[in-house]
């Protein structure tokens, strides 16, 4: 499998992944060769990378933090609770703790695991899918920072549910997403304290109706709705408001494309001194995957490679199948891909993201490699937060409709 950018797809091309939606329908089958329609379709969907499947890559596979059947069920069950919330005013707390728990013994059952974006997550139902990842991120970053099972499981409820105040909300744009602008109505910012209030009366403790009131409110006192400092948010709020902001950046929405895993990392470390929690963010940077297994990548001695696996808490350091390399400035396809483990060949490094035909996508974003690694040695040396790294030009949006409020978010 490579993942490719949907503007080079091509008749006859097949999607090594099925393209469902919210209720595990399938749209586009595994296996089946595209043609120009189909094409027209997953674009509509608001896709940006397609995984599709190239003869010698076929060992390379998503890495999932949790099975496809389960991702499913949370995606129906968020359906049912969102739409149980805009009939009645109410939420089963006994369902959410049953959906909570049957996710959790599949996370935890996983030997590898790590916060990678689905390629295959459409624009058309988004609250679902959000609600679900922020979830599944959550008990990923949760466990990484060594909560014990009781407080996995508060975490990831607390994170299920962090939006779901938005029900409340009557607004046909609260579903796919298109609520999510530079300047939010203040309906949508009065979605903490409906989830807050939706959840006390279901009976859920306080500490989960606290969180879920807190997780848009920044270290700094700059969030929303009360202004609050980092004293007074929980830990769950902390936890839940990062991965919270890296699946919007990473989401496709009606109004611009998904970013890119390294541009949304970028942009989180622009907010992270002021917004976020050090503690959270450092175990954040090691979970996260800038490079989903099936890029293609352009090592500095200029071979271009696809991310087969990750490395746990190494993700600058995966290990890559070469697939062709650069000379004069023509792309070389290699006749026998061989294995390189990036963490046995520290004299390499990424340098970017490139497309099949060997054009660097993201050529400044590759800087996140520079942030990092001066993130964790900072961090090592003192318990300081590292505001050189903030001094640093590491933001540089290139879309046309870019999320400028970064206190939305």
């Amino acid at each position: 499998m490579i993942r490719i950018d949907i503007n080079r797809l091509k008749d006859g091309q097949k999607l090594s992944s099925p393209v469902l939606d919210s209720k595990g329908r399938l749209l586009i089958g595994e296996g089946i060769p595209l043609d120009s329609r189909m094409i027209k379709h997953l674009k509509e969907l608001g896709l940006q990378f397609i995984p599709i499947i190239v003869p010698g890559y076929e060992d390379i596979t998503p890495l999932e933090a949790i099975s496809r059947k389960v991702e499913m069920f949370m995606k129906k069950e968020a359906n049912e609770i969102i739409k149980a919330a805009r009939k009645t005013a109410m939420i089963n707390p006994e369902r959410i703790i049953n959906a909570i728990d049957y996710v959790m013994n599949d996370m935890l059952a996983k030997s590898k695991t790590g916060i990678v974006v689905d390629d295959l997550r459409t624009n058309k139902e988004f609250l679902f899918d959000h609600l679900t990842r922020v979830c599944i991120y959550s008990g990923i970053l949760g466990t990484a920072l060594g909560l014990n099972d009781l407080r996995l499981r508060t975490l990831m409820i607390i994170a299920y549910l962090h939006d779901v105040g938005l029900a409340l909300i009557d607004d046909e744009s609260i579903l796919n997403g298109s609520y999510i602008t530079d300047n939010p109505d203040y309906k949508v910012k009065e979605h903490p304290k409906l989830g807050r209030d939706l959840c006390n009366r279901a009976g859920f403790p306080f500490v989960v109706n606290q969180s879920i009131y807190q997780h848009h409110e920044r270290l700094d006192g700059k969030g929303y709705p009360r202004g609050l400092t980092e004293k007074d948010i929980t830990i769950y709020a902390k936890i839940v408001s990062v991965v919270d902001v890296y699946d919007i950046l990473t989401s496709p929405l009606p109004n611009r494309k998904p970013y890119l895993p390294n541009e949304a990392i970028e942009f989180i470390m622009a907010l992270s001194s002021s917004a976020f929690d050090k503690d959270v963010l450092k175990t954040f940077l090691k979970k996260v995957v800038p490079y989903p297994p099936g890029t293609l990548v352009l090592l500095s001695d200029n071979q271009i490679c696809v991310v087969k696996d990750c490395n746990n808490n190494l993700p600058l350091r995966p290990v890559l199948k070469t697939y062709a390399y650069l000379e004069n400035n023509q792309v070389k396809y290699v006749d026998e891909p061989k294995i390189i483990d990036l963490k046995d060949h520290l004299n390499l490094t990424i340098v970017g993201q490139v497309d099949s035909s060997g054009k660097i996508i993201d050529y400044e974003s590759s800087n996140i490699s520079n942030i990092l690694k001066d993130f964790e040695e900072e961090n090592d040396k003192t318990e300081e937060f590292p505001k050189k790294i903030l001094k640093k030009k590491i933001i540089r949006f290139k879309r046309s409709a870019k999320l400028v409020d970064k206190n939305r978010y």
